[in-house]
Formats: structure tokens, sequence, C-alpha cells
């Protein structure tokens, strides 16, 4: 029912037939907590289930919509919190709002997200109900590192607002894109998610500084950076960098990219201050290949 590491949901028709599931807990009108022949336990979602179902018997197919099944116990029990906890009018739309920023990505996400970003936007909306607003201050960075994740978050804006009749602001847009790129990485860790953030901008500026030239971001050579940027930060917070195998090829671009090669020791740098970690030749030779291309293109 899905790959490792992926929400998985699935739908089943309203046949009134038993389907070999027994409902463990009663979590609100809406959800049943059910557990299948294998003991696995499963989230069903449908209209009034909790009126027609009691806990200890077989699960009545009938007004199922879906079925959420969370691989981890840990976060099923979390989510099980979460939804007794949350207020219930906006139970369902939030709970569809993950659902979709999931569907949306378009890439393999980690299903802790659909604890943390449902906690999130509950607690979003409870704010907004309070007339207080958060400003995401790293919103600038998210929209010019993680396009993608943002339109998926002004997406998921606009459908918990049209949904709920809220009116809930950007910075939310970010936030929502923030917990997307933490659940793409295999182990999910807010805090170096906001780190790699930061650390795209600042490694952004020190090439425009080195060059003093204004990078196009428009460009496919930029859109290539950013991606190599983003997977280079992967890697370092893994400790899984590039082994030093290609003396060669430094030489050469050495001979070739010498601007480019002392700025991305100047990056270098930057990151034995701030993470107090080393990087290896064979990673400087990438960066400079790269901080070649979009230099090549800058105004």
């Amino acid at each position: 029912m899905g790959k490792t590491y992926r929400i998985t949901y699935s739908r089943r028709k309203s046949e009134g037939k038993g389907n070999d599931m027994i409902v463990k807990k009663i979590l609100n009108n809406n959800l049943i907590l059910a557990s299948d022949q294998d003991g696995s336990e499963q989230i069903v979602m449908g209209k009034g289930l909790r009126f027609m179902n009691q806990v200890g018997e077989e699960l009545k197919e009938t007004n199922i919509e879906k079925i959420y099944v969370l691989k981890d116990e840990n976060n099923t029990r979390n989510y099980m919190r979460l939804v007794e906890e949350a207020p219930p009018e906006y139970v369902e739309s939030v709970q569809e709002a993950v659902r979709l920023a999931n569907e949306w990505s378009k890439s393999e996400l980690n299903e802790q997200l659909f604890v943390t970003l449902f906690d999130h936007l509950i607690y979003a909306l409870e704010r907004q109900e309070k007339g207080i607003v958060l400003q995401n201050r790293m919103l600038w960075e998210i929209k010019q590192f993680y396009p993608k994740e943002y339109e998926v978050g002004l997406r998921v804006l606009k459908f918990l607002n049209d949904e709920l009749s809220c009116n809930l602001p950007e910075q939310e847009a970010g936030n929502i894109a923030f917990h997307l790129v933490n659940a793409a990485t295999d182990h999910p860790n807010m805090e170096d998610t906001i780190v790699g953030i930061r650390m795209q901008k600042d490694i952004f500026n020190i090439i425009q500084v080195a060059f003093q030239k204004k990078i196009d971001t428009e460009s496919m050579n930029y859109t290539r950076f950013v991606i190599h940027i983003q997977f280079f930060l992967q890697r370092l917070f893994d400790d899984k960098l590039l082994s030093d195998n290609g003396i060669f090829l430094y030489e050469q671009v050495e001979q070739k990219l010498p601007k480019e090669l002392k700025c991305a020791r100047q990056i270098k740098q930057y990151i034995k201050k701030n993470l107090k970690k080393e990087i290896t030749q064979e990673e400087l030779v990438y960066l400079a290949v790269h901080i070649s291309r979009i230099i090549s293109r800058a105004d």
C-alpha cells in the first residue's frame, strides 16, 4: 500500500459489508482508529462513522471515504492525540489540506509530515482566530530557493482559506513549504532545514560579492546550481560528502577556473566557521564548476 515513508491513502466503495478490520478507538464523529488482520493500525475517515460503529466490533464499510496508513506507530499515536485535541471544525479540512500538500508536492515525503504539518496548520488557524500573526523572516529565501514547495504552500493556503472562510496570511505558505522541504529528507530535522535555507542565501551572497555581479535567478544554470547546493548541504548534514578521488580534475579546475575555485574556497571557510566541518576537494571542484556556469550568465 504505497512506498516506505510515503503516506498511504486508500479509497473504499460504500458496500455496507465487513472488511476484517476491527474498531479500536473512536477519534471523533468522522474518524476511527481500526486494525487489520495483521494488527496494523489504520485511520479511517468517513462522515458519521462513529454513529454506526462500536469499539471491538468489525468496521462497517458504509460511508468510508479514505483510509490513512502510517507505517510508524509513534506517528499514528501522535496523530491520534492531535485529532482528539484539535477543534473538530478544523480537523477534516486540515486533514484534506495535508493530503493535498503531499499529493501536489510530487515528491517522496516522509510520513512524519502528516503529523507535523497537521499540527502546524491547526495551530496557525487557532492563532488566526486570536488575531496573532507571526512573521516568517525567511520568506524571501523560501521563495528564492524552494519555489515549487512555496507554490504548493500557496495552493494549500487558498484551499484552507476557501474551505474555512478564514484569512491565513502569505507567511503560512512559507511555513508549509518548510514542512515539505523537511519531509523530503530521509531523516527529517526542522533545525537542519532552517540552517540549510540560511546557508543557501549566504552562499549565494558570497558568490555575488566575489564576482560583483547580479546573478540571473531565472536561468537554467541558476536552477541547476540551487539543486546542487541543496544536495551538497544534505550530504554535509549527513556526513556523506564526495570522497577525494578527483585530484587530477581538481588540478584542471585550478588552472582553468582559478577565480571560481577561489570563491569555492571562501564557501569552504564559511562552512568550516559555521558547521565546524571540512569539505573535500571533489566537492570544491563541483562548486567551482557550478559557480562558473551561473557567473557566465550574470549581468
